[in-house]
Parts: structure tokens; sequence; C-alpha cells
């Protein structure tokens, strides 16, 4: 009976080297003379925009500005631009990136952009509406919700959240199954509830619960048939081929949030139609910066899916072996994975 441990380091360049490979990211680079001098106009532009209450064509500025060169100020009159346009969700985000950033810039303008971000975003925060909005019926897990033309994203649904006050048209739909179209008016701090009832589509196939396509007799029978190979001397061996599948579910899962990543950052970087500086409409912007939100969760999963399978990939290979010695010594065998900071590995006793 000996002790085993198997380390596979990580080290921070690798994922680095990875994450660039697959995903395309390339690191910033500093704005060019012309950019400045081409961000400093169009905020020049904005302010007098602002001040006459041309208030899309201010927010359009300040974002051209900002996608040149980064400022607080750019940030924080854009801020107030999506304020008077009634777009207080991204006002309030907008808001709150200006006061958390961390800025070694002792320049007045820059503090104050600051400080009055932080208390404008407190004035902003009681007028911000609360919305529930929950499905019910057959196919109720799968559907999805659309608001005012954009998909909510199902991690939201049943979530209250904050909403811009105002008119909003809800529905939803999925496999054989749709709702009815339900419009709200929200009212500046109000809350409320929709409930999307979900009703089988004419023509389509009927929706099978989820209980019932997947009952759970085949693990509880997995389970048994475990234990008895384990008593039998092939506990270990069933076991690493639960790994393999593990690894490979993990590298398999990690490839497709990679590539999805990638697809994600392409489209955003394809709406500046390849000009340099890129120049966006607010809704090109905004929707740029949507696709680059979901590229960095996908990227996330990805790491991690990568990390697992290549986890469960070395607790196969090393179960399989184990399995391969004597009954008395294989039913005495332990192996347990581990997750270190930049490693991943495998411990026990065999």
């Amino acid at each position: 009976m000996g002790a085993f441990r198997i380390v596979t380091t990580l080290p921070a360049a690798t994922w680095l080297c990875v994450a660039l490979c697959l995903l395309g990211v390339r690191p910033a680079v500093a704005a060019s003379d012309e950019e400045k001098a081409g961000a400093r106009a169009a905020a020049t532009q904005g302010q007098t925009a602002f001040e006459n209450k041309r208030w899309a064509e201010a927010l359009d500025l300040f974002t051209r500005a900002e996608s040149l060169v980064h400022s607080p100020v750019h940030l924080l009159y854009k801020a107030r631009a999506l304020v008077q346009l009634g777009q207080l969700v991204k006002a309030r985000e907008t808001y709150l990136s200006i006061s958390r950033e961390e800025s070694s810039s002792s320049s007045q303008a820059v503090l104050k952009a600051r400080d009055d971000a932080a208390k404008e975003e407190v004035l902003l925060e009681p007028r911000l509406a609360n919305l529930t909005v929950k499905l019910d019926g057959p196919g109720a897990l799968e559907a999805s919700v659309i608001m005012d033309g954009v998909k909510v994203p199902a991690a939201l649904v049943g979530v209250a959240r904050p909403a811009d006050p105002g008119q909003h048209t809800l529905e939803a739909s999925g496999t054989g199954v749709t709702s009815d179209a339900q419009t709200i008016s929200l009212k500046e701090g109000g809350v409320a509830t929709v409930t999307l009832q979900l009703k089988a589509t004419p023509g389509a196939a009927p929706v099978v619960p989820a209980a019932a396509a997947q009952p759970a007799a085949p693990a509880t029978t997995a389970a048994v048939d475990t234990s008895r190979s384990t008593r039998s001397g092939n506990g270990l061996r069933i076991a690493s081929y639960a790994s393999f599948a593990v690894g490979v579910a993990g590298v398999g899962l990690g490839t497709v949030f990679a590539v999805k990543a990638k697809s994600k950052y392409s489209d955003g970087n394809s709406l500046c139609n390849n000009q340099d500086p890129c120049v966006l409409s607010p809704a090109d912007a905004a929707r740029r910066e949507q696709l680059g939100k979901d590229g960095d969760s996908a990227k996330t999963v990805a790491i991690i899916g990568f990390v697992a399978g290549g986890v469960g990939l070395a607790a196969g290979t090393t179960l399989f072996v184990l399995s391969g010695k004597k009954q008395s010594e294989s039913a005495r065998a332990g192996v347990q994975p581990w997750i270190g900071l930049g490693s991943v590995g495998l411990s026990g006793r065999f």
C-alpha cells in the first residue's frame, strides 16, 4: 500500500495563450493623436447637443468619443443622456461603472465626474421600476421570454430585476408552445409581476414534461450496479469510465463555449465594418457591448469546462490503472481529485 499524488501545472501564461488563440483577444493599445483629437471634437459637439436638449444626438456623440478614448467625463454625459431618454437601467449601470472605476488620474474634471456620477446614481435609484416575469404551463423550463423585441436571459426569468419605467410588451415561446403578448405600463419606482401563460401551438406535438421524459430509475440502477461491481473488485474500472465521460464532456463543453465566445467577439467586431476607429450608432454600440458581455460569459464557461475536463481525464486514467490491481488492494484504494491555484491533480492511496 502506498500513496501517490499527480500534479498537472497550469501556469497563468498557458491560460493566456489558450485564450488568445481560441478567442482572438488582443491587448488594448494607446490612442493615437488623431483618435484623441477626434474624441475631443465629438465630445465638444456632444456637449453642445446636450445643452440644447438633443438627447439622442448627445448620446451618439459621447458614445463615439468614448469608443476612441476612454474618459469618465464621456461616460457621465452618456449616463445623463440615457436618463433623459428614459433608459434608466443603462444609465444606472453607466453611473456605477464611473464611480467604481479605479483611476490614478488627479484631473479635476475626472475627479468631479466620478463624484457627480455617485451623487446622480443615488438620485436615480428610487426612480427605477422593479419587474418580475414568470412562466406557467407546459414547456416553461425551456421557453424563452421576449421583452420589447429583445430576449430576456433565461437566468432572469422569475427574478425581480430593475426595469425602465414606461410601456413594455412581453411574450414567450418555445418548442411547441407560445403565449399571448402582454403589455404592461411601469411607473417610476413601481413594482409589478407578469405571468405569461404558455399554451400548445396549434398543430404542434404535445410537450412532454421533463420529469416524465427522463425518469430517475436508470440513475438508481447504475448506482446499485456500481456498488455491486465495487464489491466484486470492478468498482474502480467503472469509476474510471465515469471519470473519462466527465473529462470528455468537460472538454467538449469548453470547446463549444470557446467557439461561442469567439463568435460573439467576431459579431461585435463585425459591426465596425473594418472601420478604424470604430464609429457606431447608439443602437449598434449597445449591441456590441452586449455581444462583448456574452462573449466574456462564454469564455468563463469554456475555461471551467477545460479545467473540469482535464481533472476528469486525469482521474479516469489513474482509476483505470488502479483497477488492474488485486481485488483486496483495489477495495482499499482511494482517489480524490483536487484543484489548486494554477494547478489540478489527484491524490490517494493504492
